[in-house]
């Protein structure tokens, strides 16, 4: 009762002096002090009883609990602003799983200081209350419900009036809510389920890889020193003069170490750090699923063991199977069989040749057609000899004037250079190529037959044509049909499919959120760095006196290639597999270099690392004391997470992601340090 008396006066005095807004507004004046609550206000708000269930456990077995009296407890937030009647009133209860009841307060049923307690209350209080179970009167159309009898309800912690401001856009669009309110966000049913998903799929990694495949869970150091592998760093000052730490973009050079320490298995889900450009499936800081293998003679071991992880995830979290491709490029169930992997594989070469990009979408059976034969391009590099096209058959309605979707031909849509896009009518049928070779995209060669070339090609009115160059190397990734085909993939999901055939041959079109997985190999071990060019620039420029490692400088490369190190760098193939499922590359790996005069002269002789010993002494002296040879993955977690859950964007699968600048909103960070403490780390800010 005596909460009951103070409550109306204490919510507005207590709410009005701690809000976080206000808060922040009295931070910095004197007059207005902070006032510690009444005990006989907050003392009662840890005393409450447990919860006995959930919502979602009541449902499931509902008849069980209707017509009995037992007390049913829950825990939550009212979901909505109760509706306060003059004899019955209304509330919803949201729980901690994101499903929601609705509350019912009867005269007959419920003591009458409850209705006055919930006539104070508002959205996203935080309560606990008790009743009985009843079926809930439906209304037309409205499936079989239950709703709670309140006996008695306990106000645990109040919400601030944002809550009640924000109320209408919480259930409206969620995803629109002020990002620094993220806590209210996550409390929604999508996001409360995507970290559930999140947290069930590590687990079935953890059994997986530790219970399975017997594979020890070691936590490697976050503070490590700074080396070039690719990104950039970030760096964590010390109080040494001129001595920072770097937070690890991964865990490769400390795993390979613990393969040099006699751990024969290892994995850690992993937090990794890069200083990169953000975008949906970007966060500079990032989980991965990272292994590592010793005694490996074939990178086939360590790819049925991720694609066992893969399987485990699909079947037992996602509840789906996993989809791969038949030599006839048919989609099929994929079959594990133990001994050797069981996604389809694809060559880095054929990747960029058939696709344009080497991590294609293998649910859409779009493939490029090689016209050098038939064609030549102008105006442009000499390497860049290479003419392609890709068809979408039917896109467009049958008219003399269609227009192409803004989608495909909109130049900011592509990094550099766009494709030629050619509608087909039946007047360009046979003539369609006049036109570039008119604007000089590109010149017939001197033994064309346009004949030949549209009975090869069989195009009819409605299609598109999109026509480009790529080089001859390969090194620009995506290509610009590569690009091109991901756009038309997005404009018309329902075209161009590839047919599932299942076990007795008959065919079918698969769901559109089938996994189809492959493995792309065989990709170049050294690439030339780009050169910094004008955003005009249609083409790529590269410094072949600079070599890069195309995954990074421990790959070993292919056996058949080994000579090339010393005579062609460039013509080198490594021993590096990327999985890729549905267009998105979830993980990549490699055999490494296990002998230290092999990593040596890849770091002196071809890379050009002048200081690779200060920078990798740690790595080759460890290789040097025996170290067998080795092999691994990392598997990009919340990309494989957002995957799973349905969601384009990894922050859906994040807890408290950073947003688009890299700041997280809700603890404002990064933020300003003191001068005086900069001072201890040797550092100065310069405006």
């Amino acid at each position: 009762m005596i909460q009951r008396v103070i409550y109306g006066s204490l919510r507005r005095e207590i709410w009005h002096t701690y809000t976080p807004r206000y808060i922040r507004h009295i931070s910095n004046t004197n007059f207005l002090r902070s006032k510690l609550p009444p005990p006989e206000f907050v003392l009662p708000q840890f005393n409450f009883p447990a919860a006995t269930h959930s919502i979602q456990a009541i449902t499931s077995n509902l008849d069980s609990y209707l017509d009995n009296k037992d007390v049913i407890v829950l825990h939550g937030h009212l979901n909505r602003t109760p509706r306060i009647r003059s004899k019955i009133s209304f509330a919803e209860l949201r729980d901690v799983s994101g499903d929601t009841v609705q509350l019912i307060l009867m005269p007959d049923r419920t003591p009458p200081e409850y209705f006055d307690i919930l006539s104070k209350t508002s959205t996203e209080d935080s309560i606990c209350v008790s009743g009985t179970v009843q079926l809930k009167k439906l209304v037309a159309g409205e499936s079989r419900k239950w709703e709670l009898v309140i006996t008695s309800i306990q106000l645990l912690n109040s919400a601030n009036e944002e809550a009640a401001r924000l109320d209408k856009l919480k259930h409206s669009d969620p995803n629109k809510l002020p990002p620094h309110y993220r806590f209210l966000q996550l409390r929604t049913k999508e996001l409360q389920k995507n970290l559930r998903t999140r947290s069930k799929m590590a687990a079935v990694v953890r059994h997986v890889l530790g219970e399975k495949h017997n594979f020890t869970e070691i936590e490697t150091p976050l503070l490590f020193k700074s080396t070039p592998e690719g990104a950039r760093e970030f760096l964590v000052p010390t109080r040494s003069p001129n001595k920072f730490y770097a937070l690890p973009q991964s865990p490769q050079q400390y795993k390979q170490i613990l393969m040099s320490s006699g751990f024969t298995r290892y994995y850690q889900l992993a937090k990794c750090f890069r200083d990169e450009d953000l975008r949906a499936d970007r966060q500079p800081e990032f989980t991965q699923v990272d292994l590592e293998m010793s005694f490996i003679s074939h990178s086939d071991q360590v790819l049925c063991v991720v694609e066992d992880v893969i399987y485990g995830i699909c079947n037992n979290v996602a509840s789906k199977p996993v989809y791969t491709l038949n030599e006839d490029g048919y989609i099929i169930e994929a079959q594990k069989n133990g001994t050797s992997p069981s996604f389809y594989k694809l060559s880095y070469k054929s990747a960029l040749e058939k696709y344009g990009i080497d991590k294609p979408d293998l649910r859409s059976s779009l493939q490029f057609v090689n016209l050098s034969s038939y064609f030549k391009p102008v105006n442009c590099p000499d390497e860049f000899n290479i003419i392609e096209a890709c068809i979408l058959k039917g896109a467009l309605a049958k008219c003399a004037h269609c227009d192409i979707p803004d989608s495909l031909t909109n130049p900011d849509n592509y990094s550099r250079r766009a494709p030629s896009i050619i509608p087909i009518t039946n007047s360009s049928a046979t003539t369609w190529f006049e036109t570039l070779t008119k604007d000089g995209v590109m010149v017939p060669v001197d033994s064309f037959d346009p004949q030949k070339l549209n009975e090869s090609l069989g195009l009819e009115e409605g299609d598109i044509i999109a026509i480009s160059n790529r080089s001859e190397h390969p090194y620009e990734n995506p290509t610009p049909l590569g690009r091109f085909r991901n756009l038309a993939m997005a404009e018309y999901p329902d075209k161009w499919k590839r047919k599932l055939i299942d076990s007795s041959g008959n065919t079918s079109v698969p769901p559109s959120d089938a996994f189809v997985s492959c493995w792309v190999h065989d990709f170049p071990l050294f690439s030339p760095s780009e050169e910094n060019s004008g955003s005009n620039d249609l083409y790529p420029k590269y410094n072949w006196d600079h070599r890069e490692s195309t995954h990074h400088p421990f790959t070993m490369v292919k056996s058949e290639d080994y000579s090339l190190l010393e005579s062609d760098p460039y013509l080198a193939h490594g021993e590096h597999y990327d999985l890729v499922i549905n267009g998105v590359e979830v993980g990549g790996g490699s055999r490494r270099i296990h002998n230290p005069l092999v990593q040596q002269y890849v770091l002196e002789e071809v890379l050009k690392i002048k200081n690779y010993n200060s920078l990798f002494g740690h790595l080759l002296e460890a290789l040097s004391f025996g170290c067998p040879p080795h092999a691994g993955l990392a598997l990009g977690f919340d990309r494989l997470c957002a995957m799973v859950v349905g969601t384009q964007s990894i922050r859906d699968v994040i807890a408290f992601p950073k947003n688009q600048s890299g700041v997280d909103p809700v603890v404002s960070s990064p933020s300003n340090v003191d001068s005086e403490t900069l001072a201890d780390y040797y550092i100065q800010t310069i405006d």
